[in-house]
């Protein structure tokens, strides 16, 4: 199914969104699509989740569709050298749909419209074909091989800021 950019809203992650994205961070197909695959509790992710609220180099949105049901969030992290990692996970009632490329693209807009950003990277585990296509498909294009936390190799994907 193929979703115009209108479907989706973002809205910033906010204190009272802390439950869902703990349900959606335990699924057990992100779990398994995770560089850190065990399930996380509660009292870590309300701790981690606080942390990532008082960041100011943290973008974190929801997505919401026409409906305004939130169906998946996304969040940037951006470092020193204006250079962001991505994170994206989808509703599993919503998947399959056509929404996370839609808002994978949605979001690096916004992101680069409203942010000195200038690079978005992706790193993804070579299994995750979803995840790939989703990226390929709103613009990110490959760019080679990394290694995360000293064991797992991911496939590299950028998007860059267009100066024009």
């Amino acid at each position: 199914m193929c979703l115009p950019e209108e479907f989706l809203k973002l809205r910033r992650v906010n204190e009272q969104d802390c439950e869902i994205l703990w349900n959606w961070v335990n699924d057990p197909a992100v779990r398994s699509s995770s560089f850190f695959s065990d399930l996380i509790s509660w009292e870590e992710h309300v701790k981690w989740f606080i942390n990532k609220l008082d960041l100011i180099n943290c973008y974190y949105f929801i997505a919401l569709n026409n409906h305004d049901k939130p169906i998946g969030q996304i969040r940037f992290d951006v470092n020193s050298q204006l250079q962001a990692e991505v994170d994206i996970s989808i509703d599993i009632q919503e998947r399959g749909k056509g929404y996370a490329s839609h808002l994978i693209k949605l979001s690096v807009e916004h992101l680069f419209a409203h942010t000195l950003v200038k690079s978005i990277n992706a790193f993804i585990k070579s299994d995750n074909q979803a995840s790939i296509k989703s990226f390929q498909k709103a613009g990110f294009r490959y760019i080679g091989i990394e290694k995360i936390r000293e064991k797992y190799f991911a496939l590299h994907y950028i998007a860059v800021k267009n100066n024009e």
